[in-house]
Formats: structure tokens, C-alpha cells, sequence
């Protein structure tokens, strides 16, 4: 019988735990809910300093405090274990508060973009059956018309300014234009909803770590909005995990720059870094132009970004001025980076003091975010590094569970105790995405196209789905799914055939194209085109509405008939 070490298969072997130490790979994951993880790790430093908010500090000691506020308030208008609460907020402390207190309590968090569209919005509060939304006054201009459509009772509104100084809050109150909230409605205000709690006592919730504490948002391979629903130990799984392998104390300092309802801001940025007693200073409206700025304020160690955010510095003039040096663990993921472009900006970033590279990941919502780390000796230019140490995985032929050896070309799989539950009602999704193998072990099919070395380090070569980044006209980066708008557009009578693409600008990162065969009753017009603009503002996103619309007499085919979206992509960049 052939040994587990020379079976020949990477799911078996496990050559990527030569990477790590005893200790992270024979430590017991956490079985306790989030709340209780960052509460027991920091209850003993309270003074130690927990979110930077501008010129604003908050020690641990006030963060559990907040966090019993918030809980007291949410207990004030019924909110108990179990109840799915949605929560559109930026990166602001509040949606810290906020997260924590509903996991204290037992209650899911639905997490869902604080800018989505009215009708989005309306979709992801009725799924669940909300009967509390959190928002900011970003969302209430969105939604105020519109939430007698849903079935919420009660809607928190946020001010960005909530948790400033109270000079820099009438400063921001003197320039922004926030609307007045409607009080005799279902709506209330922050200051309101804490006042409600004020002389009410919670319990903490008693419940398991396997409970269902999250649900955060995915098109998965359609680009269809999707619920992942995640557990406590799921989440606390991928925060021991991502910091288990490195040194660290206390106090050091992680930037967050992307919003909390993605897990790799909420979840990494956040959650982990105060897990590990690190002040996490948020960014709530990133600039890439103002990088040098925030580097200057926080002196952060750890950053965990996105390719254009990180490629944006090669343009900056003003760059070569910043001192980097406080660079320790700096982070892209969400979407690949050319070699090029990695190699030209760790370059830059060394002129300029760091003590590191950048590091890379591959993550999915369905296993929480990340599910691949690099670290300073398996970090080669264009791998996505090597599965985190309690992650399995395997490469398998496409369209099977079939396994393949090393340097084989397949799809990425991956299983672990980060692994998703489901998504939320819907379970024909579920089983499209995560199959049962013969091993047993549920497995997520990625549709990532790559390979594994024989030390266990992985390399993405291609995607079966397609998915771009963009961002829309709040700044903020954001995934676009072809395939969604195009089963919008084929709604319009006037459309026979469709294909989107996705046109690269430097402030959008990504914009949409749609190319169009017409149906043989229209033509061509100004009008027309508006038209179908207009039809699709009605059920996607404003980032997903095409910004142009190109008629073409028939549309490119492959060898195998399918539309040939690439050729379509040379066309454009012709």
C-alpha cells in the first residue's frame, strides 16, 4: 500500500505545512462566539488603544463598553438570539458596535453594501425578514421612499460623524448635507436608540460557537446577490489562522481601507487585528492619493488592500517621499496583479523603507475570505501562496471531484472549518458550488483554474467564472458580475444577444460594456440606447448599468459556439 507521504496527491500530502510552525498547526481553533474571542483576548489590556477614527482614539476598555451600549439599546427595541438584523454601514466604529453587540446577543448580522440600489436593498431586507435595519445617512437617502415595501419595524440611521471629536463632528455636520430624518416613520437616530436602552440590562446570549452569526453577500459564479451564511467558529477559525504563523505583541497598527461588509475588511482587517490586541484605524472614505498621508498618520503595520489600490502608488509623484518603514504584513487580494506590476511596486516599496513585499492571498466569502496566505519564503511572484494552516485543499479535473497530482492544470477546491453552511434559502446554489467527495469532507469548487507545486504553493492560470472589479460613485471597490447584467439586458425587448465586458479606466478600475445584436423590429439610436440604460438602472446597481453600448450585427463565437467574450475584450482595447 502506498504511504500518505508519496500518494502523489496534494490533499493528502499537505506539503504546504512545512511553512508552518508546531504551534500553528497543532492549536486548537477557538470555540467560543466572536464576541467572546476579542473580549477574552483584551479584557486584561482595557487602556491599550483598539480603533483610531481620525484624531479620534478608543481604548479596549471603551470598545466593550460601546458594545454593551449598543447591545442594551438593540435589547430595548426586542432584538434577541436568533433575529437577522441587516446592517448597511461604512468603516466607521459604529459597525464594530454594532457587529459585536448583535453577536453578543445572539443575533445574525446581515451585512450588505451601504450604497447597494433602492431595489437591492428592499431585496436583501426581505429575504431575511428584517425586522431591524441599521444604516447610515448614506443608505437613508436610498431608502427612506422605499422601506414600506419591507417588512421593517425599526430603522437606526448612523451619522458618519457619530464617532468624532466634537470639533471635527460640527465640522463635518457644517460641510455635508444630511438629510433630516423623518421621526414619524419607522426610522430613528443613533442618539435616539442608544437613549432607549439606557436603563436596560442584557444578558449575554448562551449558544454555540456553531451557531449562524453571519451572513455576508456574494455573486458567486452568477453574479445573483447570494447570502453566505457563516458561524462563529468559522470566523474565528480564519482569525486564528491569518496571524498564527507570524510574531507578533500588542499595539502594533492595521489600516483598514475597504468597507465592513466585505469579510476581508470586516472579518481580517478588523475583527482579526483587535483579536491580537492591534489598534485598527479606519478609513472610511479611501483615497489611493491620499496614501502617503494615512501612512504619515497611522504608521500602520499591517494593510490588507486590492491590486488597484496598491498599483494606484506607481502614479503617485509625491511617493518616493513616504517612509514606509513601518511596513510589516502588506496584503492584496480580491482580484490577480500582473508580475510586472507586482515586481514594480515592491521595488517602490523598498526605495521607500519596508521591511517586506507584498504578500498575497486567494479568499473566498464562501470560506469566510481568505483560504491562501503567503509568507516571506514561499512568496513568489504571481502564486497566491499556500493554503492557511488548517485549510484543506486539492485541485481537481473540471466539472468532477477527480483529484489531480502536481503541476496539473484544474479547478481550485477547498474545505476547512471556514467552510460556508450555505447560502441563505437556497440550496440548489449550495449544491452547485459545494460537493461531496469521496473522501467525505464537503468541498468548495472555486472556479478558479490553476495548479499546486510540489511545496504546496498555488498559482491561479485562469477562471471559469467571470468577475470584475469596479468602483462606483462612492469610491468604493466593488465586484461586478458580466453574467448578471446580461440577463438583465436580454429583458429588453429590443436586445437578441448580449455580451458585457468590462472596460478598464483608471478611476473606475473596471467600467461596463455592453455589446448588442438588436432584435430585427429596432435600430440604432440615442434614444434607444438611453432607453435600455434606463431599463437597467431599474434592477442592477448604478456600478453594473453599462456606461457604453456598442450594436454589433452578431457577436463573436468560439470553436465550441459559445460567445467569445475575449474577443470582444481585444476588440475594445484595439
Amino acid at each position: 500500500m502506498q504511504s500518505q507521504k508519496n500518494s502523489g496527491y496534494p490533499s493528502i500530502e499537505k506539503p504546504w505545512l512545512k511553512f508552518y510552525s508546531d504551534q500553528a498547526i497543532n492549536t486548537p481553533l477557538p470555540e467560543c462566539t466572536t464576541y467572546q474571542y476579542l473580549y477574552q483576548n483584551n479584557i486584561a489590556y482595557c487602556d491599550d488603544i483598539a480603533i483610531i477614527f481620525y484624531n479620534r482614539q478608543i481604548s479596549f476598555l471603551e470598545l466593550f463598553l460601546n458594545i454593551d451600549t449598543v447591545a442594551s439599546a438593540f435589547c430595548s427595541i426586542g432584538v434577541k438570539s436568533g433575529d437577522i438584523v441587516t446592517v448597511a454601514l461604512p468603516s466607521i466604529p459604529e459597525a464594530i458596535y454594532v457587529f459585536c453587540a448583535l453577536n453578543k446577543l445572539g443575533a445574525v448580522a446581515n451585512m450588505i453594501h451601504p450604497l447597494a440600489g433602492e431595489q437591492e436593498i428592499c431585496q436583501y431586507l426581505n429575504e431575511v425578514n428584517s425586522d431591524v435595519f441599521v444604516m447610515f445617512t448614506g443608505t437613508y437617502d436610498i431608502i427612506r421612499n422605499s422601506i414600506s415595501k419591507t417588512k421593517v419595524k425599526k430603522a437606526i440611521v448612523i451619522s458618519p460623524a457619530a464617532s468624532l471629536t466634537t470639533a471635527a463632528k460640527l465640522l463635518y455636520r457644517l460641510k455635508a448635507k444630511e438629510s433630516k430624518i423623518d421621526k414619524h416613520s419607522v426610522f430613528i437616530s443613533y442618539d435616539d436608540f442608544i437613549k432607549q436602552g439606557k436603563n436596560i440590562q442584557c444578558k449575554e446570549a448562551e449558544r454555540s460557537c456553531h451557531d449562524v452569526c453571519l451572513i455576508s453577500h456574494t455573486g458567486g459564479t452568477t453574479g445573483e446577490p447570494k447570502g453566505v451564511v457563516l458561524t462563529d467558529y468559522s470566523i474565528n477559525a480564519l482569525m486564528y489562522q491569518i496571524v498564527c504563523n507570524f510574531k507578533h505583541g500588542r499595539q502594533g497598527c492595521a489600516l483598514a481601507v475597504l468597507p465592513p461588509f466585505i469579510n476581508y475588511s470586516l472579518v481580517e482587517s478588523m475583527l482579526a487585528m483587535l483579536a491580537i490586541g492591534y489598534k485598527v484605524a479606519l478609513i472610511p472614505d479611501y483615497k489611493p492619493e491620499k496614501f502617503g498621508s494615512y501612512i504619515h498618520q497611522y504608521k500602520p503595520n499591517i494593510i490588507l488592500s486590492i491590486p488597484p489600490y496598491w498599483k494606484a502608488l506607481l502614479s503617485d509623484k509625491n511617493i518616493s517621499k513616504v517612509d514606509m518603514s513601518c511596513f510589516e504584513q502588506i496584503y492584496y487580494g480580491g482580484e490577480g496583479m500582473s508580475e510586472e506590476t507586482e515586481i514594480a511596486i515592491n521595488e517602490l516599496i523598498r526605495k521607500c523603507g519596508s521591511k517586506t513585499d507584498l504578500y498575497k492571498g486567494l479568499g473566498e466569502t464562501e470560506m469566510v475570505a481568505g483560504a491562501t496566505q503567503t509568507y516571506q519564503d514561499c512568496n513568489d511572484i504571481g502564486c497566491v501562496g499556500i493554503p492557511l494552516v488548517k485549510t484543506d485543499f486539492k485541485i481537481v479535473e473540471p466539472e468532477t471531484t477527480d483529484e489531480l497530482s502536481y503541476n496539473c492544470k484544474g479547478e481550485l477546491c477547498f474545505a476547512g472549518p471556514t467552510l460556508m453552511n450555505e447560502y441563505y434559502n437556497n440550496r440548489e446554489a449550495t449544491d452547485e458550488i459545494i460537493k461531496v467527495h469521496a473522501d467525505g469532507k464537503r468541498w468548495l469548487h472555486t472556479g478558479d483554474i490553476g495548479y499546486i507545486t510540489k511545496d504546496g504553493i498555488i498559482y491561479i492560470t485562469g477562471r471559469i467564472k467571470r468577475i470584475l472589479v469596479t468602483k462606483g460613485s462612492d469610491g468604493i471597490a466593488t465586484k461586478m458580475f458580466p453574467d448578471r447584467i446580461e440577463k438583465v439586458l436580454s429583458r429588453h425587448p429590443a436586445v437578441n444577444l448580449c455580451c458585457v465586458i468590462g472596460v478598464k479606466d483608471e478611476i473606475r478600475v473596471h467600467y461596463p460594456k455592453a455589446y448588442v445584436v438588436l432584435d430585427k423590429s429596432y435600430a440604432e439610436s440615442n434614444d434607444l440606447t438611453s432607453e435600455i440604460q434606463k431599463f437597467c438602472m431599474k434592477e442592477l446597481p448604478g456600478y453594473m448599468v453599462p456606461d457604453e453600448i456598442e450594436y454589433l450585427p452578431e457577436l463573436p463565437r468560439t470553436p465550441r459556439g459559445k460567445i467569445d467574450y475575449r474577443a470582444l475584450e481585444q476588440l475594445n482595447n484595439k
